[in-house]
């Protein structure tokens, strides 16, 4: 075969392998993009350039009018802290690096979105009473936000746990010791529809050893009004 013929074939070779891959990728692109709209939420947030640092919580949350979306993930392992965010922007951990071991917890104004306060309750250097004072500080309509982090149990004594059980918890009451738990909820509103979520730490069925997956719930929290 001449030199001429073999750069014929080869040439095409190439233009059929990068046919076949544009028509690959623009299927993978459109189930990809048909996912997305299922689940009502879109991956890309606006790219402030390599490196910069930014507060979006990607990925962007879409939630109907008067409602605001929210994004809890639980802390894995020793390794990666927890990270609540509202409104698709970071309130406790990723960048801001002010999320910690045991309890990271955001109340929220129902009303407004306005974040009240927001801390961590380690077990290990915290008192619960601690805790019990912050949960106190609780008024009808706030909304909560909880992450967890290492280990959820040592701050929650019998009565913490009913508080969240009146704030429409239904699995805080059987947490056990490195269980990985988020639960968002709103104080006083009895209709209002709590988001929780607990992945059992199980020796057996553990991802990373010792520790469970992470736990994570995405949604939309209704604005709460006067009236309600």
């Amino acid at each position: 075969m001449r030199l001429k013929d073999c750069v014929y074939v080869l040439v095409t070779m190439l233009i059929i392998l990068i046919w076949c891959f544009s028509v690959k990728w623009s299927k993978h692109q459109e189930a990809a993009k048909r996912s997305y709209e299922v689940h009502d939420f879109v991956t890309d947030c606006d790219n402030p350039g390599l490196f910069k640092a930014h507060l979006n919580c990607c990925p962007l949350k879409h939630c109907p009018a008067n409602y605001f979306p929210f994004h809890l993930y639980s802390g894995v392992s020793d390794v990666v802290a927890a990270k609540i965010c509202l409104n698709n922007t970071i309130i406790m951990g990723g960048i801001r690096n002010n999320a910690g071991q045991g309890l990271n917890i955001v109340i929220v104004n129902g009303g407004t979105g306005k974040v009240l306060r927001n801390d961590y309750f380690n077990g290990k250097s915290k008192d619960p009473e601690e805790l019990l004072a912050y949960l106190k500080t609780l008024k009808p309509g706030n909304i909560v936000l909880v992450a967890s982090h290492i280990d959820p149990t040592p701050q929650l004594t019998d009565e913490i746990r009913e508080i969240f059980t009146a704030l429409g918890s239904t699995m805080v009451t059987s947490l056990k010791p490195r269980d990985s738990w988020v639960f968002a909820g709103t104080y006083g509103i009895k209709e209002a529809r709590p988001f929780e979520k607990v992945i059992q730490n199980d020796v057996e069925r553990n991802v990373y050893g010792d520790w469970p997956e992470m736990g994570e719930v995405i949604g939309c929290l209704p604005r709460i009004t006067e009236t309600e």
